[in-house]
Protein backbone atom coordinates (compact mmCIF):
# COMPACT_ATOMS: atom_id res chain seq x y z
CA UNK A 1 0.00 0.00 0.00
CA UNK A 2 2.54 2.66 1.03
CA UNK A 3 4.15 1.49 -2.46
CA UNK A 4 1.65 2.42 -4.31
CA UNK A 5 0.59 5.21 -2.67
CA UNK A 6 4.96 5.95 -3.36
CA UNK A 7 4.35 5.63 -6.88
CA UNK A 8 1.14 7.92 -7.63
CA UNK A 9 2.96 10.78 -5.33
CA UNK A 10 6.25 10.30 -7.79
CA UNK A 11 3.49 10.75 -10.86
CA UNK A 12 1.88 13.86 -9.44
CA UNK A 13 4.90 15.56 -8.40
CA UNK A 14 6.39 14.57 -12.09
CA UNK A 15 3.42 16.18 -13.61
CA UNK A 16 3.72 19.30 -11.52
CA UNK A 17 7.21 19.58 -12.44
CA UNK A 18 6.22 19.24 -16.82
CA UNK A 19 3.43 21.28 -15.88
CA UNK A 20 6.02 23.87 -14.36
CA UNK A 21 8.47 23.70 -16.86
CA UNK A 22 6.13 24.06 -19.91
CA UNK A 23 4.62 27.19 -18.16
CA UNK A 24 7.95 28.77 -17.55
CA UNK A 25 9.57 28.08 -20.94
CA UNK A 26 6.55 29.44 -23.23
CA UNK A 27 6.40 32.87 -24.66
CA UNK A 28 4.21 35.46 -22.99
CA UNK A 29 2.16 38.31 -24.51
CA UNK A 30 1.26 41.37 -22.18
CA UNK A 31 -2.08 42.90 -22.72
CA UNK A 32 -3.74 45.35 -21.32
CA UNK A 33 -7.16 44.43 -19.73
CA UNK A 34 -9.71 47.06 -18.75
CA UNK A 35 -10.98 44.98 -15.44
CA UNK A 36 -7.61 43.06 -14.55
CA UNK A 37 -4.73 45.98 -16.02
CA UNK A 38 -1.47 44.79 -17.30
CA UNK A 39 -1.12 41.28 -17.49
CA UNK A 40 1.16 38.14 -19.34
CA UNK A 41 -0.76 35.60 -21.27
CA UNK A 42 0.63 32.14 -22.76
CA UNK A 43 1.11 32.97 -26.41
CA UNK A 44 0.83 29.47 -27.37
CA UNK A 45 -2.59 28.64 -26.11
CA UNK A 46 -3.88 31.40 -28.37
CA UNK A 47 -1.91 30.19 -31.40
CA UNK A 48 -2.90 26.28 -31.04
CA UNK A 49 -6.28 27.24 -31.51
CA UNK A 50 -5.26 29.53 -34.57
CA UNK A 51 -3.78 26.61 -35.93
CA UNK A 52 -6.21 23.82 -35.65
CA UNK A 53 -8.57 25.81 -38.04
CA UNK A 54 -11.57 25.32 -35.47
CA UNK A 55 -13.88 27.81 -33.34
CA UNK A 56 -14.35 27.02 -30.18
CA UNK A 57 -16.50 28.37 -27.76
CA UNK A 58 -13.52 29.33 -25.84
CA UNK A 59 -12.25 31.18 -28.95
CA UNK A 60 -15.39 33.25 -29.19
CA UNK A 61 -14.78 34.27 -25.62
CA UNK A 62 -11.42 34.80 -26.02
CA UNK A 63 -12.33 36.83 -29.27
CA UNK A 64 -14.69 38.92 -27.24
CA UNK A 65 -12.07 39.89 -24.57
CA UNK A 66 -9.27 40.46 -26.99
CA UNK A 67 -11.92 43.77 -28.44
CA UNK A 68 -11.24 44.98 -24.80
CA UNK A 69 -7.60 44.60 -24.57
CA UNK A 70 -4.83 46.54 -26.33
CA UNK A 71 -1.90 44.13 -27.12
CA UNK A 72 1.19 45.57 -26.52
CA UNK A 73 3.34 42.87 -27.76
CA UNK A 74 4.46 44.93 -31.34
CA UNK A 75 5.99 47.14 -28.64
CA UNK A 76 7.21 45.01 -25.63
CA UNK A 77 10.19 44.28 -28.01
CA UNK A 78 10.84 48.03 -29.03
CA UNK A 79 9.72 50.50 -26.30
CA UNK A 80 8.29 48.58 -23.21
CA UNK A 81 10.17 48.07 -20.69
CA UNK A 82 8.59 44.26 -19.29
CA UNK A 83 10.27 44.57 -16.22
CA UNK A 84 7.86 47.82 -14.77
CA UNK A 85 5.27 44.86 -14.63
CA UNK A 86 6.70 41.85 -14.66
CA UNK A 87 5.17 39.18 -12.64
CA UNK A 88 2.26 41.91 -11.08
CA UNK A 89 -0.86 40.76 -11.32
CA UNK A 90 -2.33 43.97 -10.14
CA UNK A 91 -0.15 46.87 -10.72
CA UNK A 92 0.17 50.12 -8.83
CA UNK A 93 -0.99 53.14 -10.59
CA UNK A 94 2.76 54.21 -10.98
CA UNK A 95 3.47 51.22 -13.54
CA UNK A 96 0.56 51.89 -15.63
CA UNK A 97 1.72 55.74 -15.75
CA UNK A 98 5.30 54.27 -17.20
CA UNK A 99 3.72 52.20 -19.19
CA UNK A 100 1.51 55.63 -20.82
CA UNK A 101 4.64 57.39 -20.92
CA UNK A 102 6.16 54.73 -23.89
CA UNK A 103 2.80 54.60 -25.83
CA UNK A 104 3.16 58.41 -25.64
CA UNK A 105 6.78 58.20 -26.99
CA UNK A 106 5.97 55.58 -29.53
CA UNK A 107 3.14 58.11 -30.75
CA UNK A 108 0.35 56.12 -29.55
CA UNK A 109 -1.79 58.76 -27.50
CA UNK A 110 -4.69 56.94 -27.44
CA UNK A 111 -3.33 54.16 -25.88
CA UNK A 112 -0.99 56.28 -23.93
CA UNK A 113 -4.34 58.78 -22.49
CA UNK A 114 -6.14 55.30 -21.25
CA UNK A 115 -3.28 54.63 -19.39
CA UNK A 116 -2.67 57.84 -17.64
CA UNK A 117 -6.31 58.18 -16.77
CA UNK A 118 -6.51 54.73 -15.46
CA UNK A 119 -3.69 55.74 -13.32
CA UNK A 120 -5.33 59.31 -12.48
CA UNK A 121 -8.34 57.17 -11.26
CA UNK A 122 -6.77 54.99 -8.72
CA UNK A 123 -4.44 58.07 -7.76
CA UNK A 124 -4.43 61.54 -8.42
CA UNK A 125 -1.45 63.03 -9.06
CA UNK A 126 -0.40 66.13 -10.59
CA UNK A 127 1.81 64.43 -12.98
CA UNK A 128 -0.46 62.34 -14.38
CA UNK A 129 -3.09 65.26 -15.07
CA UNK A 130 -0.07 66.72 -17.00
CA UNK A 131 0.18 64.01 -19.43
CA UNK A 132 -3.34 63.21 -19.69
CA UNK A 133 -3.21 66.81 -21.19
CA UNK A 134 -0.31 66.54 -23.29
CA UNK A 135 -2.24 63.75 -24.56
CA UNK A 136 -5.05 65.92 -25.59
CA UNK A 137 -3.03 68.18 -27.00
CA UNK A 138 -1.39 65.55 -29.54
CA UNK A 139 -5.18 64.05 -30.13
CA UNK A 140 -6.44 67.85 -31.12
CA UNK A 141 -8.39 68.40 -28.12
CA UNK A 142 -7.83 71.83 -26.97
CA UNK A 143 -10.79 72.63 -24.35
CA UNK A 144 -9.54 69.51 -22.53
CA UNK A 145 -5.90 70.40 -22.79
CA UNK A 146 -6.14 73.97 -21.45
CA UNK A 147 -8.41 73.09 -18.62
CA UNK A 148 -6.02 70.41 -17.20
CA UNK A 149 -3.35 72.89 -17.49
CA UNK A 150 -5.66 75.66 -15.28
CA UNK A 151 -6.55 73.11 -12.96
CA UNK A 152 -3.00 71.99 -12.22
CA UNK A 153 -1.52 75.85 -11.78
CA UNK A 154 -5.01 76.42 -9.65
CA UNK A 155 -4.55 73.24 -7.30
CA UNK A 156 -1.22 72.52 -7.45
CA UNK A 157 0.78 75.53 -8.08
CA UNK A 158 4.12 74.48 -6.55
CA UNK A 159 4.22 71.18 -7.43
CA UNK A 160 7.27 69.95 -9.93
CA UNK A 161 4.72 70.21 -13.12
CA UNK A 162 3.04 74.09 -12.24
CA UNK A 163 5.79 75.64 -14.73
CA UNK A 164 5.25 72.45 -16.82
CA UNK A 165 1.82 73.00 -16.82
CA UNK A 166 2.07 76.98 -17.82
CA UNK A 167 4.20 76.26 -20.90
CA UNK A 168 1.83 74.47 -21.85
CA UNK A 169 -0.79 77.08 -22.16
CA UNK A 170 1.39 79.18 -23.48
CA UNK A 171 2.43 76.67 -26.69
CA UNK A 172 -1.24 75.98 -27.03
CA UNK A 173 -2.33 79.48 -27.56
CA UNK A 174 1.17 79.79 -29.56
CA UNK A 175 -0.31 76.98 -32.28
CA UNK A 176 -4.06 78.31 -32.43
CA UNK A 177 -2.13 82.10 -33.99
CA UNK A 178 -2.89 83.56 -30.67
CA UNK A 179 0.02 85.39 -30.15
CA UNK A 180 -0.75 88.10 -27.18
CA UNK A 181 -1.75 85.11 -24.92
CA UNK A 182 1.17 83.00 -25.74
CA UNK A 183 4.06 86.03 -25.30
CA UNK A 184 1.49 86.70 -21.72
CA UNK A 185 2.37 83.57 -20.74
CA UNK A 186 5.63 82.80 -21.80
CA UNK A 187 6.59 85.88 -19.57
CA UNK A 188 4.46 84.51 -16.93
CA UNK A 189 6.72 81.67 -17.03
CA UNK A 190 9.74 83.84 -17.04
CA UNK A 191 8.78 85.58 -14.54
CA UNK A 192 7.51 83.19 -12.09
CA UNK A 193 9.05 80.21 -12.62
CA UNK A 194 13.14 81.54 -13.38
CA UNK A 195 14.50 78.27 -12.42
CA UNK A 196 11.80 75.92 -13.69
CA UNK A 197 12.76 72.67 -16.02
CA UNK A 198 10.67 70.74 -18.72
CA UNK A 199 9.38 67.34 -16.94
CA UNK A 200 10.16 65.57 -19.91
CA UNK A 201 13.39 66.41 -20.91
CA UNK A 202 15.03 68.95 -18.30
CA UNK A 203 15.09 71.90 -20.77
CA UNK A 204 14.99 75.56 -18.92
CA UNK A 205 11.92 76.73 -19.53
CA UNK A 206 13.32 80.45 -19.25
CA UNK A 207 15.49 79.29 -22.36
CA UNK A 208 12.64 77.83 -24.34
CA UNK A 209 10.52 80.90 -23.22
CA UNK A 210 12.48 83.40 -24.09
CA UNK A 211 13.82 81.18 -27.69
CA UNK A 212 9.59 80.87 -28.41
CA UNK A 213 9.14 84.82 -28.07
CA UNK A 214 11.94 85.18 -30.51
CA UNK A 215 10.73 82.73 -33.24
CA UNK A 216 7.13 84.48 -33.15
CA UNK A 217 8.79 88.28 -33.36
CA UNK A 218 10.84 87.20 -36.30
CA UNK A 219 8.25 85.37 -38.09
CA UNK A 220 6.12 88.52 -37.75
CA UNK A 221 8.28 90.62 -38.86
CA UNK A 222 9.53 88.99 -41.44
CA UNK A 223 6.13 88.29 -43.13
CA UNK A 224 4.84 91.28 -42.92
CA UNK A 225 7.82 92.75 -44.75
CA UNK A 226 6.91 89.77 -47.37
CA UNK A 227 3.87 91.68 -47.91
CA UNK A 228 4.77 94.94 -48.66
CA UNK A 229 4.76 96.83 -45.02
CA UNK A 230 7.66 98.61 -44.15
CA UNK A 231 9.18 99.43 -41.03
CA UNK A 232 11.47 97.69 -37.95
CA UNK A 233 8.87 97.84 -34.87
CA UNK A 234 6.77 95.12 -34.62
CA UNK A 235 3.64 97.09 -33.04
CA UNK A 236 4.18 99.56 -35.90
CA UNK A 237 3.94 96.87 -38.27
CA UNK A 238 0.91 95.28 -36.79
CA UNK A 239 -0.73 99.16 -36.76
CA UNK A 240 -0.29 99.09 -40.65
CA UNK A 241 -1.60 96.08 -40.86
CA UNK A 242 -4.50 96.34 -39.28
CA UNK A 243 -5.42 99.91 -40.78
CA UNK A 244 -5.12 98.49 -43.90
CA UNK A 245 -7.65 95.67 -43.33
CA UNK A 246 -9.75 97.65 -41.09
CA UNK A 247 -9.05 95.93 -37.57
CA UNK A 248 -9.01 97.44 -34.57
CA UNK A 249 -5.84 99.17 -34.37
CA UNK A 250 -3.88 98.13 -31.09
CA UNK A 251 -0.33 97.08 -32.69
CA UNK A 252 -1.24 94.05 -30.83
CA UNK A 253 -1.06 90.38 -32.50
CA UNK A 254 -3.94 89.15 -31.16
CA UNK A 255 -5.30 86.20 -32.47
CA UNK A 256 -7.82 87.69 -35.58
CA UNK A 257 -4.55 89.64 -36.91
CA UNK A 258 -2.08 87.04 -36.88
CA UNK A 259 -4.45 84.79 -38.32
CA UNK A 260 -5.77 87.10 -41.51
CA UNK A 261 -1.48 88.19 -41.64
CA UNK A 262 -0.99 84.38 -42.27
CA UNK A 263 -3.89 83.71 -44.70
CA UNK A 264 -2.43 86.42 -46.58
CA UNK A 265 0.72 85.41 -47.04
CA UNK A 266 -0.08 81.82 -47.93
CA UNK A 267 -2.52 83.61 -50.56
CA UNK A 268 0.60 85.87 -50.97
CA UNK A 269 2.88 81.96 -51.71
CA UNK A 270 0.01 80.83 -53.87
CA UNK A 271 -0.20 83.79 -56.16
CA UNK A 272 3.62 83.79 -56.54
CA UNK A 273 3.49 80.04 -57.62
CA UNK A 274 0.94 80.87 -59.98
CA UNK A 275 3.15 83.28 -61.13
CA UNK A 276 6.47 81.30 -61.43
CA UNK A 277 4.37 78.48 -63.30
CA UNK A 278 3.32 81.08 -65.44
CA UNK A 279 6.59 82.17 -66.46
CA UNK A 280 7.87 79.27 -66.90
CA UNK A 281 4.85 77.94 -69.10
CA UNK A 282 6.15 81.53 -71.14
CA UNK A 283 9.56 80.95 -71.09
CA UNK A 284 8.94 77.54 -72.49
CA UNK A 285 7.04 78.61 -75.22
CA UNK A 286 9.16 81.34 -76.19
CA UNK A 287 11.66 78.54 -76.46
CA UNK A 288 9.67 76.67 -78.93
CA UNK A 289 8.47 79.85 -80.86
CA UNK A 290 12.78 80.79 -81.22
CA UNK A 291 13.26 77.55 -82.35
CA UNK A 292 10.58 77.44 -84.76
CA UNK A 293 11.37 81.01 -86.01
CA UNK A 294 15.54 80.10 -86.21
CA UNK A 295 14.26 76.79 -88.06
CA UNK A 296 12.39 78.77 -90.86
CA UNK A 297 14.96 80.90 -91.00
CA UNK A 298 17.17 78.11 -91.70
CA UNK A 299 14.57 77.18 -94.59
CA UNK A 300 14.44 80.69 -95.94
CA UNK A 301 18.73 80.87 -95.98
CA UNK A 302 18.68 77.50 -98.05
CA UNK A 303 15.47 78.57 -100.09
CA UNK A 304 17.57 81.38 -101.16
CA UNK A 305 21.09 79.81 -101.20
CA UNK A 306 19.61 77.54 -103.52
CA UNK A 307 17.69 79.82 -105.92
CA UNK A 308 20.84 82.00 -106.27
CA UNK A 309 22.53 78.96 -107.13
CA UNK A 310 20.32 77.91 -109.78
CA UNK A 311 20.44 81.64 -111.41
CA UNK A 312 23.86 81.52 -111.42
CA UNK A 313 23.96 77.99 -113.30
CA UNK A 314 21.12 79.65 -115.51
CA UNK A 315 23.71 82.22 -116.83
CA UNK A 316 26.64 79.99 -116.91
CA UNK A 317 23.95 78.02 -119.12
CA UNK A 318 23.42 81.43 -121.16
CA UNK A 319 26.85 81.85 -121.67
CA UNK A 320 27.69 78.51 -122.53
CA UNK A 321 24.38 78.12 -125.27
CA UNK A 322 26.08 81.67 -126.58
CA UNK A 323 29.26 80.29 -127.05
CA UNK A 324 28.52 77.28 -129.13
CA UNK A 325 26.05 79.26 -131.40
CA UNK A 326 28.93 81.46 -132.23
CA UNK A 327 31.27 78.26 -133.34
CA UNK A 328 28.35 77.10 -135.14
CA UNK A 329 28.11 80.41 -137.02
CA UNK A 330 32.24 80.69 -137.54
CA UNK A 331 32.17 77.14 -139.17
CA UNK A 332 29.24 78.46 -141.69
Amino acid sequence: MNVLNYTKSNKVCLFLLLFLFSNGFSEKILIYDEEKGIIFIDKDSKEQKKDLGKKTPEDAKEKKKDSKKTSLEGLSKQFIDTSLIAGRKKEPPEAYFKAGLQFFKAGNYTEALKLFLYADSLDPQPVYSLWIGKSYRQLGKREQHLFLMNKILKIYPETDVADDALFEIAFSYQKSDDYENAIKYYTMLMEQYPFGTSYSNGESFRDVAKKQKQIMRSEMISTLKILGYKGTELEDLYSDFQKANNLPVTGIGDIKTVSLIKQEYKNYIKKEEQKFIKQKKVKKYFNISFFLIAFNLLIIFCMILIRFKITSMKKHLEVLSQTLADLDLKKL
